[in-house]
């Protein structure tokens, strides 16, 4: 674990002004602890040469790791789960001193859906990777089909910040058992503990089950360093982070027709019905909102509440935001939400809640940026909870990312869903209803990848699902058998059945050149009888077919 990362280090200058870039130092990264400004490391940001350089070691490493077994794949993974395990704490505090997340935020973020990938694919992978036979139908009932996952060789994964150690390894996991090399191309924005510590345990687990640890790559860097990644012809790529940025991956990646899985912007609502147990639920929400500052691509930005339940719902999540407790986890005590990872950002947020406020919303708590009395460098927004909002509104379409409770209200099970499907984003949703049949209906009628009765994003923890979006919030899926499918060439094979007693034969009356094309129509026109037809039409081609290939049909083509 870095120095940085260790309890009671209060090293670092602190910067006034904390930014990853500085005019003087273009091709440096400026890397702090957002929660207190405190400066951590100044990393060379890699470019284009670095990018060709890692790309050609990973394809040299991944020749040999292609041939290994899926038993030896699964030895590499076991190491890194019990590495993880073992090292928990460690994990969450590099993640939290070069975020500002919480260490129960990065053990829920972090360490839970991490491991839970593993176990997956330790458990599942093998099977979703198996030849996949395939029923051949009754034209080729002599044939046997299947379709064969193999590596497509090396992939790229370009990962958001938010969850700097799962979002690296999520692709990693993935790809190495499929047996993939990858590039990694991490946030600039966690290039600290992406390249001090996370990049450290990939490479030493795979030396530690003797592997090439030059199987996967990480890079660091600014947006050209992405485009150096996305256009040095990768077989594959992942792109976790805005749309912005994933319409310009998909454009470059088009140039070449290199796939990707593209994983984007979330709007998410939470529609809540009249029947539900607002004690019971409300710890969710807060879950659902708060969880990591709001700082999370499935994060709750929308609560849609039926309206004989609204008033008394704000009044009680009123209650526990004013309560919740802000400053930098690492260096102060009992902390509910942590800083803002990227700069810049109270701007920005305190602008979509003016203009809510503007056009009839109410600001019940927070609303504005917050500055700790002991860390004014800190980047704190403070906890919000806004109502009265409408669907035209400009903070119910842009994503907030960010701790904001914005509370709209509906009448009937239709209006909630209008309301849930007018945003551009379709990621993921949560229903709360008791009556479980209007739950499935509501669900059934949203326009998103993901729907949870009852919860907040467990579909995440069930890592046999597929996980990603419709529309501007992407497309892809990774996750269950459906992504590591998607980091492989899926090919499909046909072999004789009985090779000693059928194979393919074309009777001479279809063989080149044709003597008769009259004949030879009839002959294929009467097989798609025998196939397809009634019982009566079949045997009437059979006759048929019997004729001209025994007897010949002399059939005449015709050509007007």
């Amino acid at each position: 674990m870095p120095e940085e990362a260790l309890p009671g280090w209060k090293g670092g200058s602190i910067l006034k002004s904390p930014d990853i870039r500085d005019p003087l130092q273009p091709g440096q990264i400026i890397c702090y602890d957002p929660s207190t400004g405190r400066h951590l490391a100044t990393i060379r940001a890699h470019t284009k040469a670095d990018v060709d350089f890692a790309l050609a070691r990973a394809r040299r490493a991944q020749e040999k790791w292609a041939k290994t077994s899926f038993a030896e794949r699964k030895v590499v993974l076991q190491s890194l789960l019990d590495f993880i395990l073992e090292h928990q704490e460690s994990i969450c505090r590099v993640a939290s001193r070069d975020t500002g997340k919480t260490m129960v935020d990065g053990s829920f973020g972090e360490i839970l859906t991490t491991c839970e990938r593993i176990r997956w694919t330790l458990a599942h992978g093998e099977d979703a990777l198996k030849d996949d036979f395939r029923n051949p139908g009754l034209l080729m009932f002599y044939k046997s089909a299947k379709v064969t996952y193999r590596p497509m060789g090396v992939v790229a994964a370009l990962v958001s910040w938010n969850y700097p150690f799962h979002n690296t390894f999520g692709p990693l996991i993935t790809a190495l058992f499929a047996g993939n090399g990858i590039l990694i191309k991490a946030s600039e924005q966690v290039a600290w503990s992406t390249t001090t510590y996370f990049a450290n345990i990939a490479k030493s687990c795979l030396v530690a089950c003797g592997h090439d640890p030059e199987l996967v790559q990480f890079l660091v860097g600014f947006q050209d360093c992405g485009e150096a990644v996305v256009e040095s012809g990768v077989d594959g790529i992942t792109f976790i982070g805005s749309p912005q940025v994933g319409m310009k991956v998909a454009r470059a990646a088009s140039s070449l027709l290199t796939p990707c899985v593209l994983e984007l912007g979330g709007k998410d609502v939470a529609i809540v019905n009249r029947d539900v147990d607002l004690e019971a639920i409300i710890p969710i929400l807060m879950r659902g909102v708060f969880q990591n500052c709001g700082q999370n691509c499935i994060g709750i930005e929308r609560i849609i509440v039926h309206e004989d339940v609204h008033d008394k719902l704000v009044t009680m999540v009123a209650s526990r935001i004013a309560q919740l407790k802000q400053g930098p986890p690492l260096e102060a005590k009992n902390i509910d939400c942590g800083s803002m990872t990227m700069a810049g950002r109270t701007k920005a947020l305190e602008e979509l809640i003016e203009d809510a406020v503007a056009h009839g919303a109410e600001v019940v708590c927070g609303g504005k940026g917050f500055v700790h009395p002991e860390f004014p460098s800190g980047q704190f927004f403070a906890p919000t909870l806004i109502t009265g909002l409408r669907s035209e509104m400009k903070i119910a379409q842009e994503e907030a990312f960010a701790p904001i409770m914005a509370i709209f209200k509906f009448s009937t099970l239709e209006q909630a869903v209008a309301i849930a499907n007018s945003s551009i984003y379709s990621l993921g949703s949560s229903v709360f209803s008791r009556n479980q049949r209007e739950g499935i209906y509501v669900m059934d009628r949203l326009r998103v990848g993901m729907s949870n009765l009852n919860d907040f994003g467990v579909n995440y923890l069930c890592q046999s699902l597929p996980f990603g979006g419709v529309g501007k919030s992407g497309y892809g899926r990774f996750g269950g058998p459906e992504g590591l499918r998607a980091v492989c060439h899926q090919k499909s094979i046909t072999v004789d059945r009985w090779p000693m007693l059928i194979q393919t034969f074309l009777p001479p009356v279809l063989q080149y050149p044709m003597n008769n094309v009259g004949d030879a129509i009839v002959v294929t026109r009467d097989l798609a009888n025998i196939i397809y037809a009634g019982w009566s039409s079949r045997f009437m081609a059979v006759c048929e077919i019997i004729k001209v290939l025994i007897i010949g049909g002399n059939e005449k083509e015709r050509v007007e």
